[in-house]
């Protein structure tokens, strides 16, 4: 029985290696095999080298019962060896960078857990009215992106000489203060409460992943200080704004009391702790940032789908920016700035 035409455009030639001496029993063979030297068979295809040097690759689909017969018993009696060339696969090259370990301590004992991140290499003494800016400092050197000080001292120095009082009156702080930690860490390192869940349980849960946490108290730190150093410093009882880190927990499920431990950028007070109770109402958490090489750079471009105004506060606001890639709480003199600011850190 003869191959249909349809086959013979299927056969795909190859590279010809020396030919065999012919088949004494070609003969016998089918039409579309005359001239058939030698053949092998290989899962779903034959392999087949003819006597003019061609080598060509057979569906066995494609062929009669009788023909397969044929091709077995000749195949059996005439084997194509396989050639020399061999295809090495070579173990990947491990190219993964270890990740900043965080983590100094995890323990539960009964119903008490206890979590406490690494502190930062160096506790910084903040420069004026700058605390937002070392409070980003401390979480970066937390997770293991340290910083360049020039880099530092260059916005220290713009607010110095031009509002040293109060940095957000510069329109360039919060833009500076935005993409300050984005040109170290990939953006998708940078995570923000989901507005959701209890901003405490959505904190212990980034501390547990070993993420430091950047948090403020926006009305007053002195209220959450410790009474020994209220005691100790001169406070008129005024409001007074002030960025920390939060770097550990306790938390006693049963009891629902717990301390956060706060990194400071104060030389007299570098860290403290502070109660679950006393911090309701008065402690906002920021943002978290993942330990370094944790996560890789996102590639796709982030667009901004909504932005909300939260709060107003003199030159600058405080906007909820939704993008096609989660929320951030942004600081911008405007609605217009805040979206900039967002999409432009992306294209870095």
């Amino acid at each position: 029985m003869r191959l249909r035409a349809s086959l013979l455009t299927a056969i795909l030639a190859v590279a010809p290696p020396v030919a065999g001496p012919a088949d004494p029993g070609g003969a016998n063979a089918p039409a579309s095999l005359e001239g058939a030297v030698s053949a092998r068979i290989d899962n779903v295809y034959a392999v087949i080298l003819f006597s003019g040097g061609k080598k060509s690759l057979v569906p066995l689909t494609a062929l009669s019962a009788a023909d397969r017969a044929w091709l077995e018993k000749f195949a059996s009696e005439h084997p194509l060896s396989h050639g020399n060339s061999t295809v090495t696969i070579a173990a990947a090259e491990a190219t993964a960078k270890p990740v900043k370990q965080t983590i100094v301590r995890s323990t539960v004992e009964g119903a008490l857990e206890t979590v406490q991140l690494c502190p930062p290499a160096v506790f910084r003494d903040q420069i004026g009215n700058t605390c937002q800016l070392y409070a980003i400092v401390h979480a970066m050197d937390i997770a293991g992106f340290y910083v360049q000080l020039p880099e530092v001292y260059k916005i220290v120095n713009m607010i110095e000489a031009t509002s040293p009082k109060n940095p957000w009156a510069d329109p360039r702080y919060a833009p500076a203060l935005f993409m300050f930690p984005r040109k170290y860490a990939p953006r998708s390192a940078i995570h923000y409460p989901d507005g959701i869940r209890d901003p405490f349980d959505w904190a212990r849960d980034e501390l547990r992943r070993g993420h430091p946490i950047l948090a403020a108290f926006p009305e007053s730190i002195w209220e959450g200080l410790p009474p020994q150093f209220v005691a100790a410093h001169a406070w008129d009882g005024g409001k007074e704004g002030h960025a920390i880190v939060v770097n550990g927990f306790t938390w006693n499920k049963a009891t629902g009391q717990g301390t956060f431990h706060i990194i400071n950028s104060w030389k007299d007070l570098s860290e403290f702790d502070l109660t679950v109770e006393a911090a309701k109402g008065l402690l906002v958490m920021q943002w978290s940032l993942s330990a370094k090489n944790e996560v890789e750079p996102v590639a796709t471009k982030e667009v901004v789908t909504k932005v909300l105004l939260v709060r107003s506060a003199g030159n600058v606001n405080l906007y909820d920016v939704e993008t096609n890639m989660g929320s951030h709480n942004v600081a911008a003199p405007n609605e217009a700035e805040a979206k900039r600011l967002v999409e432009s850190a992306g294209e870095r």
